[in-house]
């Protein structure tokens, strides 16, 4: 089942570590996957739910109608939605786990990359040059898992630009927020990060992909060249005193 899907849905292979070296991988904690797999039984639970309720209106209907093709209908759409829900019990299970195993979050000593997700890939990547705020977030489930979000936000992720990005995207995804989700130790991850951005910039890095900044020091000594000639030259028509 699992080469299946990883064929199915074109899952890309490992990212690539980003610019950087001192290269470290987090991923996501076993809890966050019982954390998922909680919200997948009750989400089935509702399914389950939800077709024996329709099912018994269905009941309820074939026997005002008696006999005939609808009655038919009405059994072949039991049939239907029993084939249905048996058949995607273990389908979103697996992909519920791939979904877990494949989180992936490297930290390097000048960016990180986060990619995640299975049916819809993101990945995206942040230079420390552009990180504004690092946040955790942990609701009451993930506190008794002993598991958290860990949020970081670069410059331009929120108010108006965020919403026009999303809109333009059609996708409804914030390039400038990116999560480690269901980590067990987001604090140590927060502390690295803000290590790292500590270092980058005491260091004065730029980003890597930044081109060379000019040499401006030829243009400030042809300034003063200048200004030295204008100088002569006023005392020149200006004569003696």
């Amino acid at each position: 089942m699992r080469a299946l899907l990883l064929r199915l849905l074109r899952v890309p292979p490992e990212p690539h570590p980003p610019a950087g070296e001192q290269v470290r991988v987090f991923r996501a904690a076993p809890n966050f996957f019982r954390y998922k797999a909680v919200l997948w039984v009750i989400g089935q639970i509702g399914a389950i739910t939800g077709l024996v309720f329709g099912l018994l209106m269905l009941r309820v209907a074939e026997r005002e109608i008696g006999e005939g093709t609808a009655v038919s209908l009405i059994r072949f759409f039991e049939v239907v939605g029993w084939i249905t829900v048996i058949a995607q019990i273990p389908l979103t299970w697996a992909v519920m786990r791939l979904d877990w195993e494949l989180r992936w979050y490297i930290v390097t000593d000048r960016s990180l990359r986060i990619r995640e997700g299975i049916t819809k890939v993101v990945e995206k990547t942040m230079t420390f040059r552009n990180i504004q705020n690092i946040a955790i977030r942990q609701g009451p489930i993930q506190r008794a898992l002993g598991i958290a979000d860990l949020e970081v936000r670069t410059a331009g992720g929120g108010g108006a630009a965020a919403g026009a990005e999303k809109k333009a995207g059609g996708a409804g995804e914030d390039m400038h927020v990116a999560y480690f989700r269901g980590v067990g130790n987001a604090a140590e991850i927060r502390d690295l990060i803000r290590s790292r951005i500590r270092q980058h910039r005491d260091a004065g890095l730029g980003d890597p992909d930044d081109e060379t900044q000019p040499d401006e020091s030829g243009a400030v000594e042809a300034a003063r060249e200048v200004l030295e000639e204008a100088r002569a030259l006023h005392r020149a028509l200006a004569g003696p005193s």
